[in-house]
């Protein structure tokens, strides 16, 4: 009986190995990895048997860069193709010496497709030059997984309801009214935000005005004094008014909601916390992750960079949460400095000021057409 073995070469990039796998439906794996690789080796094995494809999965530890030693070990475990049944390389991890001598060891027998997946998903096949994109959904949490972490919490953007799209229109009208005293309240220290947390309610009174919360009743009640001594109060209540009113919750809202409704949008997850390591990952939240159906695009917002350190943060985060092929973007309230700008483009993160004027387009659509002339744009490493 026929048996279609695939084998597939690890580097430091899961997902494609993984993809490629469920794409071509084999009957038994084979992955060759690195000693530094070997643990992305044993994700990818749980994370088949957690999606119901109990198939046998053999790892092979290869010599990376010693090409003598590589073509001994290819004779060794991969000389004796059976001409009965069907093989599948995939070539496109590992190192470059690796992919170099499978090709060449296996493209002399008939019943191998040498397989390459770029960061789109396209699926080429080097012998016949077919070319496609694979039709496996993309999976937030496998991604995460297969890099080597979970989403402890977030949010999607379904759960948001008219009452929290209300409660974001009066939080603007309260910042406007009294800017500073707006800040002052919505942006706490460490101890008052310490405060928030432990307690179900409270009060606090300053020369700006006065703030209440209460938690069970998801209610926050404030009153602004401006700098001409007007008074504005406002009662906010909605499911999510916490994590909106503070430390401008409600302007990620915006940004996701916008995100929403871009065409490429399958998913809009807010504040999405991961396990915090501080020498791996300076940064464990993420406000906004959009599944594109093709690739994730992690997104950063804030009202303005006060630090450039943020934008290194926000890299390391994503390569780290997401992999290679992910995209990220950075999006702010005002415009946009140069430094912060450029310091975005050697990053390899878009960037995007909602203040963008363009002629004979809504700041939304301006964003989907920068988005879209670089979604499908391969990543520099």
């Amino acid at each position: 009986m026929m048996k279609h073995i695939h084998i597939s070469l690890l580097g430091a990039q899961s997902y494609p190995v993984y993809l490629g796998i469920v794409d071509q439906h084999p009957d038994e794996v084979i992955l060759v990895h690195s000693v530094t690789t070997h643990d992305e080796a044993i994700r990818i094995k749980q994370e088949l048997g957690k999606q119901s494809m109990q198939l046998p999965v053999q790892l092979i530890e290869f010599e990376p860069v010693d090409l003598p030693r590589i073509f001994n070990q290819l004779t060794k475990n991969f000389s004796n193709q059976s001409a009965e049944n069907l093989y599948s390389v995939n070539i496109s991890g590992g190192t470059k010496l690796w992919s170099i001598a499978f090709y060449e060891h296996f493209s002399k027998y008939p019943q191998v497709r040498l397989l390459y997946i770029d960061q789109n998903n396209h699926i080429c096949n080097l012998k016949t030059l077919e070319q496609y994109r694979s039709d496996v959904p993309l999976d937030t949490d496998i991604v995460f997984r297969l890099n080597g972490t979970k989403a402890e919490s977030y949010t999607l953007l379904s759960e948001y309801t008219e009452k929290d799209t209300y409660c974001v229109k009066k939080i603007k009208e309260l910042c406007s009214h009294s800017y500073d005293g707006f800040k002052s309240f919505s942006m706490p220290d460490v101890l008052k935000w310490k405060e928030i947390e432990n307690k179900k309610e409270g009060c606090w009174v300053s020369d700006c005005g006065a703030l209440l919360w209460d938690k069970p009743s998801k209610k926050i009640v404030i009153r602004l004094l401006n700098k001409k001594k007007v008074e504005k109060e406002e009662v906010l209540e909605s499911p999510h008014v916490f994590s909106l009113f503070f430390y401008a919750g409600w302007f990620e809202y915006e940004v996701a909601k916008m995100l929403s409704e871009w065409k490429y949008a399958k998913e809009v997850r807010m504040n999405v916390k991961f396990p915090y390591n501080v020498e791996k990952n300076p940064k464990n939240e993420i406000d906004v992750i959009v599944n594109t159906g093709n690739r994730l695009l992690f997104v950063e917002c804030k009202t303005q960079i006060t630090s450039i350190t943020d934008i290194d943060k926000f890299r390391t985060a994503v390569k780290n949460y997401g992999g290679m092929a992910c995209k990220a973007l950075f999006v702010t309230e005002a415009g946009m400095k140069n430094t912060a700008r450029e310091k975005c483009e050697d990053s390899g993160i878009l960037s995007f000021s909602l203040q963008s004027s363009f002629a004979n387009l809504s700041v939304a659509e301006q964003m989907y057409l920068k988005l879209e002339h670089e979604l499908f744009e391969i990543n520099k490493k």
